[in-house]
């Protein structure tokens, strides 16, 4: 019933390291986020734990029933939504027998799961996907519908253990909110990687992955900010107190090696006044030599470890360099038009119906600041592409009513 990740590491095929040395363990009924920089290995490590992948070392022990909702870039769009859901062969099975077909292998494959269509759709209509066939192919959903798909699959096949990756990605207000009402609900182990603050809020445990492995903190995200900020405040502090030390211990170094010098120099000149012989005098030299470089040899070793020491800290704080986009106002004069769109429509070569009830009439010009929202399926990201030039897939029709084949007329600059 539970996960249990033991010594886990991953290299990639060229070698590189990923991660080494992963412990965690998920108890049914914890709940726990994963966070870390991006590239650090998140995702990788959901598609170990579901069985995706092998890890490089170390061991993964889940339970015999997991479900992974996986970020999705359209890799499953030869699949049915029935196929999606793993439930195609129990469907084919239910059927065969259904249809006079009472072969042993079809009961085996059914194993009495006589509602099977009835669980499905009350999982689809549940995430508002009612009404879509079984049979229907995903590259003709949306993105926002893909994952609400995935995501019926948890009420569908209610397992032990569920990993959600990114699952609020395209996700509409309305599906955020069902997901975070089963998240607080839901008894199952849940392992999530998400960037939604929201959603990360709602879980008890954050684990934070990095190069220097998992660290897990008690408390939900805002909790395990405020503490990653006091900590990584105190790392900062030593570093500087190394380097000041470090500073030091050169200026000692460098004034000792001056005296050290100094006294030689004089050493040298009162032992030609005392007439000592040259024999002696290369001897007392040698000794002087010797004594300086095993004080150098000594402000050396403090100095390299101080280096270390620095550099262990260096490796415990985040890269620096952050993402930034800049929505600053444009030098375009304000005002301008950029985009007219009249009578704007869409329909899918599949499709028996305009995507719009009523065709779209607006106009974009320089210094708006807008918002698409609409449900999932709307048809938020097709109308951007329409905007940008683009066609919304590689087979499609642009059609309006008593229009030309674009059904939008637009001047850019």
């Amino acid at each position: 019933m539970s996960i249990i990740i033991r010594d886990l590491s991953y290299a990639h095929p060229d070698k590189e390291i990923l991660f080494r040395h992963l412990n965690l363990t998920i108890n049914r009924g914890e709940k726990i986020a994963l966070t870390g920089n991006n590239g650090c290995g998140k995702s990788t490590l959901m598609r170990i734990v579901a069985g995706e992948l092998s890890p490089s070392d170390g061991t993964i022990h889940r339970p015999e029933h997991l479900y992974y909702v996986p970020q999705h870039f359209g890799q499953y769009d030869d699949m049915t939504v029935a196929q999606a859901l793993g439930i195609d062969r129990k469907l084919e099975a239910l059927y065969s027998i259904l249809n006079g077909d009472a072969s042993e292998a079809h009961f085996a494959t059914l194993a009495d799961d006589w509602t099977l269509e009835e669980r499905v759709h009350a999982a689809l209509t549940a995430w508002g996907m009612d009404g879509t066939p079984l049979t229907r192919p995903l590259n003709g959903l949306s993105g926002g519908e893909k994952t609400r798909l995935f995501l019926a699959g948890m009420e569908l096949h209610a397992p032990d253990a569920i990993l959600l990756d990114e699952p609020t990605n395209h996700l509409d207000a309305r599906g955020r909110e069902r997901l975070y009402e089963f998240v607080k609900r839901t008894s199952a182990a849940l392992l999530v990687v998400s960037h939604d603050r929201a959603l990360l809020n709602l879980l008890p445990a954050i684990g934070e992955l990095s190069a220097n492995g998992l660290t897990l903190y008690g408390g939900n995200y805002d909790f395990f900010k405020e503490q990653k900020s006091i900590r990584l405040n105190a790392l900062q502090e030593q570093l500087e107190e190394k380097q000041k030390a470090l500073r030091l211990a050169r200026k000692a170094a460098r004034d000792i090696a001056e005296q050290k010098a100094k006294q030689n120099v004089r050493g040298e000149k009162a032992s030609i006044k005392k007439g000592v012989p040259r024999i002696m005098m290369g001897v007392l030299k040698d000794k002087a030599e010797s004594s300086t470089s095993r004080l150098k040899s000594a402000q050396d070793e403090k100095a390299g470890k101080l280096q270390q020491e620095m550099q262990s800290i260096r490796n415990a704080l985040p890269l620096a360099e952050k993402l930034k986009t800049d929505f600053s106002a444009p030098t375009l004069h304000e005002g301008k038009t950029l985009v007219t769109a009249t009578e704007l429509n869409f329909r899918y070569p599949d499709a028996g119906h305009f995507l719009w009830e009523r065709p779209l009439n607006f106009q974009l010009r320089s210094g708006d600041r807008i918002c698409i929202e609409g449900n999932n399926g709307s048809g938020k990201t097709t109308l951007l592409k329409l905007i940008c030039g683009m066609s919304p897939t590689e087979h499609r029709m642009l059609s309006a009513t008593n229009r030309t084949p674009f059904a939008a007329d637009s001047t850019s600059s």
